[in-house]
């Protein structure tokens, strides 16, 4: 087919700024940007990160998502704009430093398919989706990933993310050492050392523990948590999972479930990755931002096993990565919060923009729901 010959040469042989321009760009269009609805209670954490502002018990977990509201005030930022667009930088920081780092570690060709194969995984752009707390922990994840050979960068790295989203760094660092044992008992290679998950599993481990004592230090009493969430909302989670189900599962990797099922066809060497994915899924009837949750927790396991492993990238013909990136182009981005799938931010950016500057549009005013 033509039109994949011409992507094929878009992707191998533009200039490489060029190519991750129009790529990134593209991306950009597809999901649009917006904050996470309940940023503005992340940002009342910011105006003092040493008490609870909240009686209820539904609030509270936002406190336990700790370092970036606490990286804000150190930083004198007061006001709710500010504090969105702090996070937005974090989201950046998240696209270039792994464009950078994937430039830099791998050669050209094994370079593009990778962000190919990263811009189809809607991970690579949650943070724009739902700028927030999750910028940040993404930038933490990343540099845990960026370090793996190098074991002892990674217990203050996940220090870091366990004073950020203990659960979350938990649970995806867990089900990396989950493949990795399983790998063993298989005796089939892992691509990452075990010294190095340990590291980063014991540091998120720690930090929770680091941000347990500092709320005893200043007197933060906390009455519940996420797992306050689960059991309040769990009948209500497990009924949109059942009845949305086919969705949720295609929205954790939209057109990366080409890539994941390409790995698949490894057989025995690719079981222990499809054991721990399938773990992680277990996680869906429990909470109910469904493709946020599960994008984020999977991405180290996807990064370290998939993205990062250069002989599974340089097994992709160009045809292949050719007719994924057209798929890509062409498919909505999946996304999935209460059941309910979503579109793109972008025409809500569009309406924003001509409401603000000309009037059009008829836009409601403080609704982070609104899209």
């Amino acid at each position: 087919m033509q039109i994949l010959d011409a992507i094929e040469r878009f992707i191998y042989q533009s200039k490489p700024s060029r190519f991750i321009a129009i790529a990134v760009a593209v991306s950009f269009f597809k999901t649009g940007f917006w904050y996470i609805p309940n940023i503005a209670s992340s940002w009342v954490v910011s105006r003092n990160p040493f008490r609870n502002p909240w009686d209820a018990p539904n609030y509270q977990y936002i406190v336990w998502t700790w370092l970036s509201p606490f990286l804000a005030w150190c930083l004198h930022i007061r006001n709710p704009q500010s504090f969105m667009y702090f996070h937005l930088l974090f989201s950046f920081a998240f696209t270039a430093i792994f464009i950078a780092f994937v430039w830099r570690e791998f050669e050209d060709r094994e370079a593009r398919t990778c962000l190919v194969l990263f811009l189809a995984l809607p991970v690579s752009t949650t943070a724009y989706f739902n700028i927030g707390y999750d910028s940040v922990t993404l930038v933490l994840m990343l540099l845990l990933l960026l370090v793996r050979r190098r074991a002892w960068l990674a217990l203050p790295i996940g220090i870091l993310l366990g004073m950020q989203h203990f659960e979350q760094g938990e649970v995806a660092f867990g089900a990396l050492l989950v493949a990795w044992l399983l790998s063993f008992v298989l005796k089939t290679e892992s691509q990452y050392p075990f010294q190095w998950v340990a590291a980063s599993l014991g540091g998120v481990v720690l930090g929770k523990m680091v941000l347990i004592l500092v709320f005893h230090h200043f007197g933060v009493h906390l009455t519940a948590g996420r797992l306050f969430m689960v059991q309040a909302f769990h009948d209500l989670y497990a009924a949109w999972f059942y009845y949305h189900f086919q969705y949720i599962l295609w929205s954790v990797f939209g057109v990366g479930w080409i890539m994941v099922a390409k790995y698949a066809e490894q057989g025995k060497s690719a079981a222990a990755f499809v054991v721990a994915v399938c773990g992680l899924f277990l996680l869906l009837p429990m909470v109910g931002d469904e493709t946020r949750v599960l994008a984020i927790v999977t991405f180290p396991l996807v990064a370290a096993c998939l993205l990062l492993n250069s002989n599974f990238l340089g097994s992709f013909s160009g045809r292949l990565v050719a007719a994924i990136f057209a798929v890509w182009l062409i498919v909505p981005y999946p996304w999935v919060l209460d059941g309910k799938p979503l579109v793109s931010m972008f025409p809500y950016n569009v309406a924003f923009f001509l409401h603000q500057h000309f009037g059009w549009f008829n836009v409601p005013t403080n609704d982070p729901m609104w899209p």
